[in-house]
């Protein structure tokens, strides 16, 4: 036996300031599908950015960040040769990561229905908003910050049970005589090799810089339908509250005007009990030596990964309301599906119920007694779930006023009887972006090395991979579908489902020449990589057309395309830099549904690829010699394309290869050893 014991103790800290956005950005889209209310732009984005009709105007502020964490490592292993040919190894690791934290504690979470007393509401005095921030409905229940009840430093929970056992197994199989021995050879030749183990790993810096700068220690300010010489005041004329001044830096325990900050989106916060993202890795291989001083290895290589972080909105769009409200609508538009004139038509009820993409952070103020007989009409919020029209027996005889349609839009807004509700149509929150320990992930693969030591002047080693990797977040930017986590899993966007790499280095077989001829003929070498490797999958996302109805966009957005026709590749050389027919899509075809593609479809332009060199060693004397080097890398000259445009709202763009790889390069160079 041979014990070990060991630990590691880490003090980690990360310091840095942040610009978020500060200038603001624009971003000019269509307006065909803008929601009610924009009598201004043009359906063509062009226009509108000619006389600066601006679809989203965004911006964000400075923020400093100190990040620091402690990380207790602790691990114990033993070593315990059974047999002269048999070994096994086993041992348990335990990680202890506490969460980072900012020293000044400039993020935040969010917990519905919990109220900051660090941080609490405040209007000025004769704000037209309302009396108290309450009354007015701008408290930003739910947003709390570290100190608050039930908020630590870290913003979620310290996991203790990161226990990590390994163990593996090392066996050199002895046949004396007969087919096995004829199959593994004599002791020593071969080697059977298997091991199992968990692996932690903590969550990176990265991931809380999407909590800096937002409020009330920065802003991230989404507004539309604005004018660009004006990105505060709104194409009808209204006026969106702007806390935006560079740096925020406001003092613990003091009350703070948040109705500035509407709509606030968060771009990320922790869930309170989350764990250690962790894996499950084993493998089984044999390795073989070969005749020539040649190793060959075959074997099996898994893993399986739990409790990883992804990213999802708590604060999606909720389409069902949308969808009704819509069909009232439609119920006194002007004329009917015939054509016919409809004998319900009521423009201002038409107007006033008017819901679609984008309407997720719009308000609604309905009428009393406008909702028809026989609809209903559900509520996002508010102790109301639904109002129906006079034949279900619950007619809507008060106003309904709705501030925005996602689950915490307006958290004190009470829809049938308008108290709590913003009354300048602004809601609270808009996106509530959350990550969570929620993805999973598997790996297996097939794996093959053939190895030549350097011998005779030639050494050589070729792999290949035969694998496939399967998850529903291939990194925390990778956006859930948040009414369904299940349906985002697919193909890895990393997956490569075959690989080959053969690279050699060979001192050529020249005779050896002495004198002048020696000085040229001598010394020369060859080496090379050859790279052949499958595509790897497609993202298929629709990043703007809001089918969903979900108001979703983090890094990308959950929304999809329907696939309409069985997926094909084609060569893009022959097809208009088209890697894939853009007409085996379609827009999703039902409002409010995410299309029927996959998240990932298989696969995008592989690789083909060889690079080689010629080297010459020349000895001048016996304190000099030169190296002369000729590498040329690509030399076949194969167009090697590099990712293909998934993103189905990119119009023309959608299916084809975005760029490539470098042509065929060859560089020199001459090295003097002294």
């Amino acid at each position: 036996h041979s014990m070990k014991f060991g630990g590691d103790f880490r003090l980690q800290r990360f310091d840095q300031t942040l610009f978020f956005d500060v200038n603001g950005d624009f971003t000019f889209n269509s307006n065909a599908s803008a929601p009610a209310g924009n009598d201004l732009g043009f359906a063509d984005a062009y226009p509108n950015y000619l006389l600066g009709l601006a679809s989203v105007y965004l911006q964000g502020s400075a923020q400093t960040e100190n990040v620091r964490n402690q990380a207790l490592y602790l691990f114990a292993q033993d070593s315990w040769k059974i047999k002269e040919n048999l070994t096994l190894n086993y041992g348990l690791r335990w990680e202890l990561t506490t969460p980072m934290h900012d020293l000044g504690n400039r993020v935040q979470v969010f917990r519905p229905g919990k109220t900051s007393s660090i941080f609490p509401c405040a209007l000025p005095m004769g704000s037209p908003l309302g009396p108290d921030c309450n009354t007015a409905g701008v408290t930003p229940v739910g947003l709390l910050v570290p100190g608050d009840t039930g908020v630590p430093n870290g913003l979620t929970q310290t996991y203790y049970k990161a226990f990590g056992p390994r163990i593996g197994l090392a066996y050199s199989p002895d046949f004396k005589e007969g087919f096995l021995h004829t199959l593994f050879g004599a002791t020593g030749k071969t080697s059977i090799r298997m091991g199992y183990g968990m692996f932690y790993n903590p969550i990176e810096q990265l991931v809380l810089e999407q909590f800096q700068g937002e409020p009330p220690f920065g802003v991230s300010v989404t507004s539309s339908n604005v004018l660009f010489s004006t990105p505060y005041i709104t194409q009808s004329g209204s006026i969106v509250p702007n806390a935006a001044n560079g740096v925020l830096k406001p003092t613990r325990g003091t009350a703070q005007d948040w109705s500035l900050f509407r709509p606030i989106l968060l771009f990320g916060q922790f869930q309170p009990d989350m764990r250690a993202q962790y894996s499950e890795q084993y493998n089984f291989t044999i390795q073989r030596e070969l005749p020539g001083n040649i190793l060959l290895q075959v074997g099996y290589v898994g893993s399986q990964g739990h409790r990883l972080l992804a990213t999802y909105d708590l604060n999606h769009g909720n389409a069902q309301p949308c969808l009704d409200l819509q069909a009232v609508s439609d119920f006194y538009a002007p004329t009917l599906p015939s054509g016919m004139i409809n004998p319900n038509f009521n423009q201002a009820f038409n107007t006033a119920y008017a819901c679609g993409p984008g309407g997720e952070d719009v308000a609604y103020n309905l009428p009393a007694n406008s909702l028809p007989s026989g609809f209903t009409l559900h509520l996002p919020y508010g102790s109301v779930p639904t109002v129906s029209g006079p034949a279900a027996g619950m007619p809507n005889n008060t106003p309904i006023t709705l501030v925005g349609l996602r689950q915490y839009s307006s958290p004190l807004c009470q829809p049938t009887t308008g108290a709590g509700c913003p009354n300048d149509g602004i809601p609270i929150f808009s996106n509530i972006f959350t990550q969570n320990t929620i993805s999973n992930s598997n790996y297996n693969s097939l794996q093959v090395l053939v190895e030549k030591h350097f011998s005779h002047g030639l050494q050589f080693q070729g792999a290949y991979t035969y694998s496939k990797s399967i998850d529903n977040a291939s990194s925390f930017e990778s956006s859930l579908n948040p009414l369904n986590f299940h349906t985002s899993r697919g193909v890895s966007q990393f997956d490569a489902r075959q690989r080959f790499v053969l690279s050699y280095f060979w001192e050529l077989p020249v005779p050896k020449y002495s004198g002048f001829a020696g000085k040229l003929l001598n010394g020369w070498a060859t080496s090379g990589i050859l790279t052949f490797q499958s595509g790897f999958p497609i993202r298929i996302v629709d990043n703007t057309d809001d089918n969903a109805l979900l108001g979703s966009f983090d890094f990308e957005a959950p929304d999809e395309p329907d696939l309409i026709a069985k997926f094909k590749t084609q060569d893009p050389r022959k097809n208009g830099n088209l890697f894939f027919d853009p007409a085996q899509f379609a827009a999703a075809g039902t409002l409010g549904t995410i299309g029927s593609s996959p998240r990932t479809l298989c696969c995008g332009p592989g690789i083909n690829n060889l690079d080689i060199g010629f080297h010459k060693m020349t000895p001048i004397n016996e304190r000099y010699r030169v190296e002369f080097r000729a590498e040329m890398f690509n030399i076949f000259n194969h167009t090697q394309f590099i990712g293909v445009q998934g993103d189905f709202s990119q119009g023309g763009a959608f299916g084809r290869v975005l760029r490539t790889q470098q042509p065929r390069l060859m560089q020199f160079a001459l090295k003097l050893f002294f």
